[in-house]
Parts: C-alpha cells; structure tokens; sequence
C-alpha cells in the first residue's frame, strides 16, 4: 500500500508537471518572437500553428521522465526560464518604447531612410505583428524595399497564412515585392510558395517569363518547374505539354547552360520519338536554338564583366550596362531588352541616369505599339508613367526625373492639377542644394507658359503670381544662395517685355537681375537687357549701354562698345553718336592700358623668373668646345623642325581654291580665323607655325569653290583683332604675285585725306563726303600692326563730284583735326641706287675722320678677292638708271660675281 500511495504521489507530481510544461508551452508560443518564427525553411512544408503547440507538447513529454527524476532539476530550471522570460519583457518594452520614438521622428523626417531600417529591425524585437505590418507599410510608402527586407517581412506573414485569404495576402506581398526590384531570391520563394495558391500554374507563367529570361540563372528556374510538374502531375512526361513546352520556351532565349538543356530534351525526345514527332518540329527547335546560341556569343562578355565588379561599384556596373544594352538593342527581343533593364535599375537603383534610359526606352516602344507578343504582366505591362513614379521613389533628389515625370503628364494630357502636384512632391524632396529646386521650377514655369492663354487675364495672372511664388519659396529656402543668376526673374522679365505686354514691369525685373550677384560683370545679359529695352524705349537703351560700360570687372567691354556703337548708327543721331563714341574711346583706351600693363607685368616676371633660374651642372662642367657643339647642334634640331612645314606634300591641283592670309595677329587660332569669317564657306585653315609652335602670322585658307574665293579677295584689308588681314591669291610663281594692288598714278576720281582722328570710321567719312556725289568706296588705311595711320581714301563715281569735295573740305576741322583733301596722286617711287660691291666687301673710301668718330672695322676679304674688286670699273649711276627695269638679280648671280 505503501508502495502504491508513493506511486500514486509520483504519477501526481508528474502530472502537474506536464500541464504546467503543456501551459508553458501554449505562453511560450504566444509570445514567440517573430525572428524566431521567421528561421523556418521557406522551401519546406509550411507548418501551422496547432502543430507548433503539439510540437511543443511532445517535446515536454519527451522528457517528463526528466521531470520526475529530480525535483531539484526542475526548480532550479524554473528559476532559469522566469529569468530568461523577464529579460526578454525588460527588452521588448525597451524596443517597442524606442519603436514609438522613431514613430514620432518620422511624422517630421519623412525621407528619413536609416530611421526606416531601424524601425522595421526594432518592430521585430517588440514581438507584436501590428508593428511589424506598420513598420513596412510605412517604409513601402515612402521608398522601395530591398528583396531582403521583403522576405523579412513575407517570412512572418508566411509562417502563419493558413486561410485562403491570409495566403492570398502572402501572395499580394510577393507579387508588391517584385515590383519594387527584379530579385531572383524573390522569384525563388514565391515559386515555392505557388503551390499552396489558388492559381499556381499562372504564377509559375510570370515568372519562367520573367525571370527564365535571366542569362546567368535561367535553367534554375525551368529545373524547379520540371520538378513541381513531375510532383503535382500524375502524368507522364512525355504526355504532359507543360513538361514539353517549358523545354520548347527555355531554348528559345540565350542564357548560359542552354547547351546543357539542349543535350537533355534532344534525348527525351529521342526516347518517345514516337509520341512527340507529332507535338515537336526538331527542325525548328534546333534553328532557334542555334540563333539563342548565336545571340549568346555576343552578349556573354557583357554579361562576364558584371560578374567581375564589386558588390558597391555601381558606377561601373551602370557604364557596362550602357554599353551592353546599345549591343543588345538590334539583337534581342523587347521582352528579353526589358529584363536586362530592369536588372540595371535594380543594381544601380540610385544612378537616375540608368532609370532616365529605362523611362525612354519604354516610351519609345510605346510610341509604336508594344509588340503582340509581350506578356501582360509585370514588368512588361508598365508604362514609361510607371516607370518614372519607381524611379522617383528611388532617386527622389533627381531634378531630371522630375522633368521627364512632367514631360510624360503633359503629353498624357493631365490636368495642371496632377503636374502642380509633381512640382510640390519635388519641393518637399529636400534638395541638399538650390540649383535642382531652380531648374524644376523653371520647367514647371516653362509649362505653364506654353499652356496660358495671353488673352485670358486671369491665366496672365496666374502666372504672374506663380513666379512671384516660385522666387519667394527659394528665396524663403536658400536666401542669398537661391538662383543666384536670377534666371527665373529673367524668364519672367523677358514675358513681361513680349507676352504679357508690361515692359515697365519687365524693365524693374531686369534691373534687379542686374543688381544680384555678379550679373552686371555679364556683358551677354547687359546685352540682352537692352535689345529688350528697345522695344520700349531708346533713350532707356542708352542708359543702360552706358551703365554697361561703367560696370566694375565687366568680362568684355569691347562687345557692349560695339553692340552701342551699331545700337547708335541705327537709331540715334549726330550727337548720341558723337557721346556714345567718345565714351567707348575712353574705356577702349583704359582696357587697352591694363592689357600693356599686364603684358608687361608677364614679361617682368619671366624676365626675373630667368634671372632665378639656376644653370645646369652638366653644362657647367663642359668644356667650351663642347658646349658650342652642342649648341651648334640645338639650333640644326631647331631648323629641321622649321623645316617640316617646307618638307611636306602640297596638292598644288587646289590653289585655285586656296587664298593667302597674311598680317595675321600671332595668337589667333584657327577656330577664331573661322568664326571672324562666317560669311564665308570654309573648308580647312592652315596657320604656318615656327619650330616652336607659335604662329608666324600668315597662313592659307581653302574655301568651297572659286566664287567663294572672289569673295573672299574682295574683304581684303578686313580687320581682325584689330590688325588688317591681307587677302590675296595662292600664287606660288613669284614673278606672277602682285606687289600694290592699287594704282600708283593719278586718280582724278579719288580723293586722299589725311589727319582724320583716331576714332574716325568708314561710316562716318561716307556720311560727311556723300554730299558730294555717289561715293564708290571708302578705304581707311592702317598700318600692319592695326594702328590706324589717320588717313583715308574715298573714290567718287566720277571725277567733279571729287572736285566738289576737295574745295569744299579742304582745310577744314573734324572734332579738332584739321583735314587734307586732295586729288590721289601717289609721289613716284625713289629709284633704289645699286649697292657699292667695295662696301660689300667692308671696304670704303678714306677720308677725313673726326675725333669721336668710329674707326673702321677691320676688313676680312682676302687681298686677293679686294684687288679684283678694285681693278674693276665700278657701274656709274646712270647705267644703272637706265638699266633698272631689266631682269631682277638672283642669289646665283652674286655667287658668280664673289667668284670672279
């Protein structure tokens, strides 16, 4: 009795400790934590949650025996689990109070995206779902999740769907998930989840036409769907068209284990030959697969570099996806195209240049129709609209987006409403600096313009309004940082001066413009100014011309001078032009003196930077011989290379074609030569250059035909950067080239004048001698080095109108310079005496020398060599006169003559 009553008082005590291990066991799985539930095998069989407690029960009971053994064991074990339990509440109170923190900061820090990863991993330690759900819902809404954080959270919601309508919700996040990144991990676990889904045969179609289209993992998607069909169809291989057909659409595409496909459906087709010649035509399957291995062959290097880059080196990656895919676009399908797209915007999610490429291409296909055979589903179903909403949800700083994202509105024809709303999206991004907010703006600007009706005063208003808001909010936003070239305040002002016909307005936006940063330095926009002021007013113009002159540090007061003077001789009179001259002679001679200056202060420091420069040991240490050798032979380097131009093959068949260009400033380019020369159809310019590359200030210039040329002969004399530019034609015979193209005689139709001022121009002068009779030309004369020698000469049509002007003119004033009109009549030419062969030769006749005289240089001509010369008859002047007309000398007459 004994024995059974301690029996009886075990079999109790074990009893209790079973259903307390059993209670246990029910709190254990209720306050399981989610990372816990989340380490089951995706791919195995799903489990639900009364197997869970029963499984938890079987394990208690598996060691009740434990329990009985030893009471001790037992207590010591509760204590350790009351520990563990109150540490693991102490840290789920902990993480859910730090849960509720970042709630609360990311109500303010909305693009917030560290706080988001936090938050989820945070959700996680509090052990509740509804935070978990909150957590990713919030973070989806704001940026996309990675394919890891996506299966985080799926693995949760996957342990415990066990309704049709909780799997149908698991099914929903992975097809959610998928649209943010193409993932092959993604597709992997969705495919082994399609089995317990409603429809699993269309699953298992998006993603083998989806993801089948991987080159580097495509066989890994086609061996899992074999398989599933082998386990969910009782049905032999050979009668199943599915089987048949994943064989028949995994070789029509490249990827890289193709062959190894190929070798295994050619023998299953060989084994039922019987049964699949009536489903399969091998011919043709071969004929696609060569073309898929063909097409493989091409891309795979593209594909083996991507494989060699970094886990982070996207800039890479992307170049090496720019490049495959211009490869790729006349090779692979559109669908095939679309996948690799969407794995380079799935690896580069940050580079808005790839997703820009990605929203075009799709845009273009569009355009034209996508073609019958896409699939109508994701990714393939999207729109560039689509497109361009991802892309912003990854690369939110993007101002391009956001203008291409307008663009595609405005052609869909939205509302303003929708593109007002593109535009406040962008405003609240929070653009680290103010340039992207600047061209947004100025776009969204821009688009309102093209959409205002100017008749509309309500529409004009709007407008007006919308400008004013936009340079507020900047100016609200990034102070004096905010559109520092005032480009909206231009834009605005340049409307107010057409469209909304208010040039006073325009005038006072214009002004400010001029007065913000360094904008009055801009010659370009003081230009602008005034051709837009001249619609309003022209003594307005001329304020602000002059204004422009006065400007400190202004880039180019030669282009403001001019652009006054032209702006003068079209619209203003005697006086204006007189002042506006004047003032431009002022500031033309101040810049003048700063350019010497700094050209001199150049030249200083080169001079002082030689002084510096210390003399090489080597030549220290050479003998002098040694040292005129090698400078001997420095200078023969030096000539060669003067000589490489003289070297070279000239086609001589196009000189008809060529002109000479000589006079030319010796820092001029060819591309300056050129755009001085617009008028003219130019095919090549050639500067003839010395040994060290600097200009030797001529050249030749070959044009299109030969009536260019004639053209170009007649703007002789032309000036370019300040130096005329000689123009004359390719002649190589010296003998033919003309040595004064004007007459030498008297001209009784032209008239030469001289002691004109400086700043007279050919413009002035025909306004003053027009009065006279037709005038034919007028011809300034300056001299090679640009300075104008003061002198002119003006040619009538005829001879009395010539007459008219000299006794009119003759002796009279111009702005205090006094004027010489006459008849041209050139003084002949001094006839040049020959050269006295004794002086040649250092010798002279003696005479009388006074003291401070120079001694003469000692003669180095043999005796013998200055007998000759002496004995014979030295030429008189007179046979020298007569003669002079004769055949000119050569070099190898003198030789001849040394000879003697």
């Amino acid at each position: 009795m004994a024995s059974m009553a301690s029996s009886d008082t075990g079999k109790e005590e074990i009893d209790e400790a079973e259903e307390e291990a059993l209670l246990k066991s029910d709190d254990d799985y209720d306050l399981r934590e989610v990372s816990e539930i989340s380490s089951i095998n995706l791919e195995g069989p799903l489990i639900d949650e009364d197997f869970l407690i029963n499984d938890s029960s079987k394990s208690q009971l598996h060691h009740k025996s434990d329990f009985g053994s030893s009471n001790q064991t037992m207590d010591d074990k509760k204590e350790s689990e009351s520990d563990s339990s109150t540490d693991n509440e102490d840290d789920a109170q902990e993480a859910l109070k730090q849960y509720q923190e970042l709630l609360g900061e990311l109500e303010s820090e909305k693009y917030a995206y560290d706080k988001y990863i936090r938050l989820c991993d945070l959700s996680h330690s509090t052990g509740d779902l509804d935070n978990i759900r909150k957590a990713y819902k919030s973070f989806s809404e704001v940026y996309p999740l990675t394919a890891e954080l996506w299966l985080s959270y799926i693995d949760v919601e996957l342990k415990l769907a066990q309704s049709p309508n909780e799997i149908e919700e698991v099914e929903m996040l992975f097809r959610r998930a998928l649209q943010d990144y193409y993932s092959c991990d993604l597709a992997k676990n969705f495919a082994s989840f399609a089995p317990r889904c409603k429809d699993a045969d269309m699953i298992w179609n998006e993603i083998l036409n989806t993801y089948g289209l991987h080159f580097l993992k495509s066989r890994d998607y086609f061996q899992m769907y074999q398989k599933y069909l082998k386990e969910f169809y009782n049905i032999e291989d050979s009668q199943n068209d599915l089987y048949i057909q994943s064989f028949l659409t995994e070789l029509r595409y490249p990827h890289v284990d193709m062959e190894e496909s190929f070798i295994e459906f050619k023998v299953f087709y060989e084994k039922n030959k019987d049964t699949l010649s009536n489903k399969v035509k091998w011919e043709d399957v071969e004929r696609r697969y060569f073309r898929a291995k063909e097409q493989l062959q091409k891309i795979l290097p593209f594909e083996e570099k991507l494989k060699t880059f970094a886990e982070h080196a996207y800039r890479e990656k992307a170049d090496t996806y720019f490049e495959y895919l211009e490869s790729a676009d006349k090779l692979l399908d559109e669908n095939v195209l679309q996948t690799i797209y969407e794995r380079m915007v799935a690896e580069c999610c940050l580079n808005a240049e790839c997703w820009l490429k990605y929203v075009k291409f799709v845009e273009y296909r569009d355009q034209y129709g996508p073609p019958d055979e896409l699939p109508a589903f994701h990714p393939f179903n999207q729109t560039a609209d689509d497109i361009s909403k991802r892309a912003l949800r990854n690369c939110s700083w993007s101002p391009e987006l956001y203008i291409k994202r307008m663009h595609l509105f405005e052609k869909m024809g939205k509302a303003k409403e929708d593109i007002q709303e593109i535009l406040e999206v962008a405003v609240a991004a929070g653009f680290q600096t103010p340039e992207p907010a600047v061209i947004i703006w100025l776009e969204y600007l821009t688009y309102l313009r093209r959409h205002t009706d100017w008749r509309n005063e309500n529409e004009c208003d709007t407008l007006r309004k919308t400008f004013n808001l936009a340079w507020t909010i900047l100016g609200q936003q990034w102070g004096v940082l905010a559109d520092c070239n005032c480009e909206i305040l231009q834009f605005w002002g340049r409307l107010e001066y057409g469209a909304l016909q208010d040039p006073k307005r325009g005038k006072e936006l214009w002004t400010t413009v001029m007065e913000s940063s360094d904008n009055a330095s801009k010659s370009g926009l003081w230009i602008e100014f005034a051709l837009l002021e001249m619609r309003r007013d022209l003594e307005s113009t001329r304020n602000i011309f002059s204004k422009a002159l006065r400007s400190v540090n202004l880039d180019n007061p030669s282009v403001i001078s001019s652009a006054w003077e032209r702006f003068e001789r079209c619209n203003g009179t005697a006086k204006t032009l007189e002042n506006c001259l004047k003032e431009c002679q002022v500031i033309n001679k101040n810049l003048n003196s700063k350019l010497l200056q700094h050209k001199n202060n150049v030249k200083s420091r080169k001079e002082v930077k030689a002084l510096k420069r210390k003399p090489s040991p080597l030549r220290n240490e050479m003998s002098p011989k040694i040292a005129k050798n090698l400078d001997n032979e420095m200078n023969s380097c030096e000539k060669r290379a003067f000589k490489d131009h003289e070297d070279q093959t000239i086609d001589v068949t196009k000189d008809h074609l060529r002109i000479f260009l000589s006079n030319l400033d010796y820092n001029i380019t060819e591309e300056q030569i050129r755009a001085e020369l617009t008028e003219l159809k130019i095919v090549n310019v050639e500067l003839i250059r010395s040994a060290n590359g600097r200009s030797r200030g001529f050249g030749y210039m070959e044009l299109v035909n030969e009536d260019e040329v004639e053209k170009a002969l007649a703007m002789d004399r032309k000036i370019l950067h300040g130096r005329p530019l000689y123009i004359s034609s390719v002649l190589r015979d010296k003998q033919q080239r003309q040595k004064f193209k004007y007459s030498v005689e008297v001209e009784p139709q032209k008239l030469f004048v001289k002691g004109l001022p400086n700043d007279a121009t050919e413009e002035e002068l025909k306004q003053i001698f027009a009065a006279f009779g037709n005038i034919k030309d007028v011809r300034l004369v300056h001299h090679k080095s640009g300075k104008f020698k003061n002198i002119a000469y003006i040619e009538y049509e005829d001879a009395s109108s010539a007459g008219k002007a000299v006794l009119a003119l003759d002796k009279t004033n111009l702005r205090d310079n006094l004027l010489s009109v006459a008849i041209s009549a050139p003084p002949p030419k001094p006839v040049t005496l020959p050269i006295n062969p004794m002086k040649l030769l250092g010798v002279m006749p003696h005479k009388q020398r006074k003291a401070f005289d120079q001694k003469p240089r000692m003669s180095l001509i043999p005796n013998i060599v200055r007998k000759n010369f002496l004995n014979q008859k030295a030429p008189n002047a007179s046979d020298t006169l007569n003669n002079h007309n004769g055949a000119q000398k050569t070099n190898e007459d003198f030789r001849k003559l040394l000879k003697r």
